[in-house]
């Protein structure tokens, strides 16, 4: 998705200079004019810091244009990739004071799918280190820096972490999600939280984990519903945001969401997860920006707060889950009621609702 939505502004601007090349062709007395300038190194950097998880990623591709076709360009790995060529370091820096510095490198765990870009591996364009826990600090701004050892050019960007929210609804003391109650189909169910500093997004899932026991064995399984984002009013945390739903909510996602199938016996229902994460301001923006148009005006402002370059680096935040089991009446509710009997998901007991 981030190279096709940079492939797509490299295209539209290669066909404004096609455009303004047929102008001068009717204008002036001379034929002759390239449409393609002289080469301009520019890098495509894209990474989100996330001190919840234990290894960070940076994406790190370069812009091309040429004479021909540039789908014939996209295939060829020079023209995305920096081959052995990038130096790539991160600065913690509190009060004007560099504090510490990580290197990242090659990594190439991550698989790209074939497509329009070169796909069969992507070392040299995803760099990555690892952070155990205590590694990234929310005191201190961090400082990217890609460097082109080969060239000179250096791109640059600098982020903050957000902190972790708060739950208030439900509480740590819950034992069970009841998402139905006995005699209250209009019960809504709370989901609340403080707000953490520097987050500007969030979006909470529930997902839903069950086993799926099939004539061949068993099969775990997840089902996430992905609520929209949200916007705080501000950057200094504490704000409180909520998504409450109804309960039979949750049944009629199940249901529109899950079939039956040949093979399946019962359905085992296992934890829900209350998944919430956050994004920084910059990566907000930059979400904002490059949103569908609305308009009849197709054009988009190009958004970037990557210092000579294009991109976006800012700051993501996983809270842990909030996991518990379902309650005896939602369960029930699952296995016999009407959104989701047909499903074979077992009841309270153990029973396949007949």
């Amino acid at each position: 998705m981030v190279h096709l939505y940079f492939y797509n502004k490299v295209f539209v601007k290669k066909v404004s200079l096609i455009a303004l090349a047929a102008l001068v062709l009717f204008s002036a007395c001379s034929t002759d004019l390239s449409v393609i300038g002289d080469y301009k190194e520019t890098m495509v950097i894209y990474g989100l810091l996330d001190q919840s998880q234990s290894k960070q990623y940076i994406k790190i591709n370069k812009a091309f244009l040429g004479e021909g076709s540039a789908l014939a360009y996209a295939q060829v790995k020079d023209s995305t990739q920096y081959v052995n060529a990038l130096t790539v370091t991160l600065k913690r820096i509190k009060n004007g004071v560099e504090l510490s510095s990580y290197s990242l490198t090659p990594d190439n765990t991550i698989p790209k799918n074939p497509g329009t870009f070169y796909a069969p591996d992507q070392q040299n364009a995803i760099y990555s280190f690892s952070t155990p826990s205590g590694t990234l600090n929310t005191d201190s701004e961090y400082e990217l820096t890609v460097k082109n050892s080969e060239t000179g050019i250096t791109a640059s960007a600098k982020t903050i972490l957000i902190t972790d929210a708060t739950y208030t609804a439900p509480v740590s003391t819950t034992p069970f999600f009841n998402f139905i109650l006995a005699q209250n189909n209009d019960y809504t169910y709370p989901v609340r939280w403080q707000t953490g500093k520097n987050a500007r997004l969030y979006q909470l899932i529930i997902r839903f984990n069950y086993i799926d026991s099939t004539t061949t064995g068993n099969v775990t399984q997840k089902l996430d519903w992905v609520f929209p984002a949200q916007k705080t009013t501000g950057l200094s945390g504490g704000e409180t945001m909520k998504n409450d739903f109804l309960g039979q909510g949750f049944l009629q996602f199940v249901g529109n969401q899950l079939d039956d199938y040949t093979e399946l016996v019962s359905r085992t229902p296992l934890n829900v997860d209350l998944l919430l994460i956050a994004g920084g301001d910059d990566l907000s923006t930059f979400i904002d920006v490059n949103k569908p148009s609305t308009s009849i005006v197709q054009e988009k402002p190009e958004y970037t707060n990557i210092s000579n370059g294009l991109g976006i680096f800012s700051s993501r935040y996983s809270k842990a889950p909030f996991s518990k089991p379902l309650g005896k009446t939602s369960r029930d509710s699952l296995a016999c009621g009407q959104y989701t009997q047909h499903l074979k998901f077992l009841d309270y007991l153990g029973n396949v609702c007949q």
